[in-house]
């Protein structure tokens, strides 16, 4: 390989049937994307909208079952599993529609719905597990910061789809496009992926997994703030003061700020792998995330030519600091648990995610919109510190993974 395709998106695209690859990684980003508001409508066409949102919130709590699903993933072949898993979630999502369409008993909308999401395969999981797998340590950079740029991607078209899909064909027609993707997805991904199965064998397991590293409980603390501060920031933008041309704003800035996190992961895939490292150091881009997340509290009331180029700003860190998580997690996973590792940062964002909205929505009826943006701030200097400590602690002699791989944090 010559030198100009030693880096970037130039020797990402070189490895063989990586096209395949990111193709399954981006159906595996608009099923994520599009399962929630999919099944909003299937269940607000027969019942009510504020029914259908309660059904969502319940089916939410799905995600908590991921890193069992992962421990699954490293304990046996990842074929038979995603499958089996495949076919379960296919027959609840299925029993869903059948008891919409016949107006059955509410309950079983609800635990169609929980359980559905319960036994979703872990597409995202096993794509982040799968990068590492299949790109050379000059490359995988740069997966990494596509993969988030395409986790970007599908929660922007995902609910597009969705809501395309289910007003042109039919209520049921988003749900059936989440099962197709998903389907799709597991058929182009590799067949074989991760560690070797025999290391999650062994019997000297801890019951924790993953979570017996201190490292990496740091780290998933400091992904939960991240999280957090990002969940907050798009609550109190997306929150009117008031007015049509307020409206427009708030939809403005969380364009931008979309925006700014998908052109800091090309960014990053850009780069040398020696230039991502740096510019992935997590405490670092949630300090700058902390200081940007600041002007914008300060700025918020001065309008859009202020407002906009300082989401633009904070957008910029996001992308960078999902790679940042990522290539971190998978640096500090013990043998046999790459696939547990990664499913336990998904719920540490989806928990932040949740905390975020829930305490930012609190704060914005005390103190409205700037109120609940100086919470994000606050969050980001916390998650700063942790990822810190995590990074000076000193490895255990027996760290199986720390060298394996470049860290990007």
């Amino acid at each position: 390989m010559s030198e100009e395709r030693s880096y970037g998106y130039r020797a990402l695209f070189s490895e063989p049937r990586i096209f395949t690859y990111a193709l399954a990684a981006a159906f595996g980003k608009l099923q994520a994307g599009m399962f929630a508001l999919s099944t909003l409508y299937a269940v607000a066409d027969q019942r009510s909208y504020s029914v259908g949102a309660f059904v969502v919130a319940v089916s939410a709590l799905g995600g908590l079952s991921t890193p069992l699903r992962g421990r699954l993933l490293d304990r046996y072949a990842y074929g038979p599993v995603l499958w089996t898993i495949m076919v379960i979630h296919t027959v609840l999502v299925g029993a869903l529609l059948v008891n919409e369409h016949m107006r059955g008993p509410f309950w079983i909308t609800v635990a169609s719905a929980l359980l559905g999401n319960l036994a979703a395969p872990p597409i995202g999981v096993v794509t982040r597990v799968m990068w590492r797998s299949v790109t050379t340590e000059a490359s995988r950079p740069t997966a990494l910061a596509f993969d988030s740029v395409l986790a970007d991607a599908g929660f922007i078209l995902g609910p597009t789809l969705a809501a395309v899909a289910c007003s042109a064909l039919a209520p049921w027609a988003g749900l059936a496009a989440v099962v197709f993707f998903t389907a799709v997805a597991t058929l182009l991904l590799p067949k074989d992926i991760g560690d070797d199965k025999s290391s999650a064998r062994q019997g000297d397991r801890h019951w924790a997994g993953p979570l017996a590293s201190s490292r990496l409980v740091l780290l998933l603390g400091a992904a939960l703030c991240f999280a957090t501060a990002v969940s907050v920031l798009e609550i109190a933008l997306a929150t009117p003061d008031g007015g049509k041309d307020s409206q427009v704003l708030s939809g403005l800035l969380l364009s931008v700020l979309s925006i700014g996190s998908i052109i800091g992961g090309l960014l990053i895939g850009a780069m040398t792998p020696v230039m991502a490292e740096r510019a992935t150091r997590l405490p670092v881009l949630l300090v700058a995330l902390a200081v940007f997340s600041t002007a914008l509290v300060l700025g918020s009331e001065a309008g859009w030519l202020v407002a906009v180029p300082l989401c633009l700003l904070t957008g910029l860190s996001f992308g960078p600091s999902f790679v940042a998580v990522y290539g971190r997690s998978g640096d500090l996973a013990p043998a046999g648990m790459s696939a547990e590792t990664q499913a336990w940062v998904g719920t540490a964002l989806q928990l932040g995610s949740a905390a975020g909205a829930g305490a930012g929505g609190v704060i914005l009826d005390i103190w409205g919109p700037t109120g609940a943006l100086a919470l994000a701030p606050v969050a980001a200097v916390v998650g700063a510190a942790s990822a810190f400590a995590g990074d000076r602690m000193r490895a255990p002699a027996a760290a199986p993974r720390e060298g394996k791989a470049r860290s990007l944090s």
